[in-house]
């Protein structure tokens, strides 16, 4: 490869990142602005400054308080969301070598909801916040135990195994939330709570809403990208991959593992937001390729960018029954047909 090839190869990735970052970043402006209370650009850049620069909001600023302690947070919240949506569907459709799956195929998602509906429904919420998001992400992971152990067998672990193991326990699961949620309808708070949760919501989220995630997030991230070149050969074929010294097994399980922390930490927060962790690592790796060193990250990015325009959109509607994950489902399920109908003449015949 010539100079010239090798430097046109890595611009593209770059100039992609560069301008998904922009996007994000005028999203997230976008987000802070977007409000009941009408405040400007250079308000919201002279509080944030403020802070940042070792100063504390005035309990009695109505603004201050708004934006650092309401806009603030629920902003960083859904993009934080976003990206780790967006990185596990990477590692997901990386593991399955299937760019049509997502976060949820092998039951986390389902896993999550259900620990944090429990949660929800026994009251632990008001006890601490921290229960909701422990409870979700220990349910995300004894899902994927659980569907590990029913796909493995001689220490070999099969991925079409995990995948109806993943959509039986997603089934299970969903079955016992919906358990739950009739159970709920006798105190009506409480089911609204749910329900609204269920459907994917950043209303009211804090900064320690943010920790949590952030902490997720940086994890799961770090984790999956010191595991991508194993990932890259993975994804020719398991054969290739032992050639290259890569323990399979290992290096497959610890991704997934990587993929439900991310999977459960966003669900923790957000509640029920799919179809971010199919779209933004199809849509990713036509642009930038399937190098996972790359992929990922653009991923995350773009999925932060979906969560937090779509979150816009929800605010802007103004509409009670509307939420961020009724939004990525109305505008995911045309998206993954569309996906169906341009490949169907790829797919096997009976």
């Amino acid at each position: 490869m010539t100079s010239e090839a090798r430097g046109m190869a890595i611009g593209k990735p770059l100039l992609v990142l560069l301008v998904t970052l922009a996007c994000l970043l005028l999203g997230m402006t976008l987000s802070v602005s977007i409000g009941s209370w009408s405040i400007t650009l250079a308000q919201i850049g002279t509080i944030i400054g403020h802070v940042l620069g070792g100063g504390l909001i005035d309990a009695t600023d109505p603004i201050g308080t708004i934006v650092w302690y309401g806009r603030v947070p629920r902003t960083l919240c859904g993009v934080l969301v976003g990206f780790s949506l967006g990185c596990a569907g990477a590692v997901m459709q990386g593991v399955f070598k299937n760019p049509m799956a997502s976060p949820g195929i092998i039951g986390t998602s389902s896993g999550a909801a259900l620990g944090a509906v429990t949660a929800l429904y026994f009251g632990l919420a008001a006890t601490s916040l921290y229960l909701v998001p422990l409870l979700a992400v220990t349910m995300a992971f004894f899902s994927l135990m659980v569907v590990l152990a029913v796909a493995t067998s001689g220490g070999l672990t099969s991925r079409y195994t995990l995948l109806l193991g993943g959509i039986a326990f997603n089934a299970i699961f969903t079955a016992i939330t919906s358990v739950v949620i009739v159970l709920s309808t006798e105190q009506y708070d409480m089911a609204r709570k749910i329900v609204s949760w269920l459907m994917g919501d950043l209303t009211n989220r804090s900064w320690e809403h943010v920790l949590i995630i952030a902490a997720i997030a940086v994890v799961g991230f770090i984790g999956s990208l010191l595991f991508a070149r194993d990932l890259n050969i993975l994804m020719i074929s398991d054969e290739q991959a032992r050639n290259f010294g890569v323990r399979v097994n290992w290096s497959r399980n610890i991704l997934l593992v990587f993929s439900a922390l991310l999977t459960g930490g966003a669900v923790a927060v957000a509640g029920g937001i799919g179809f971010v962790g199919l779209i933004a690592p199809h849509m990713m790796r036509s642009l930038v390729g399937s190098d996972n060193r790359l992929l990922l990250p653009a991923s995350g990015l773009l999925g932060g960018a979906l969560v937090v325009y779509a979150d816009c959109l929800v605010r802007l509607v103004g509409s009670g029954g509307l939420r961020i994950g009724v939004l990525t489902a109305l505008l995911g399920g045309p998206f993954f047909l569309f996906l169906i109908i341009r490949d169907r003449k790829k797919y096997v015949y009976f």
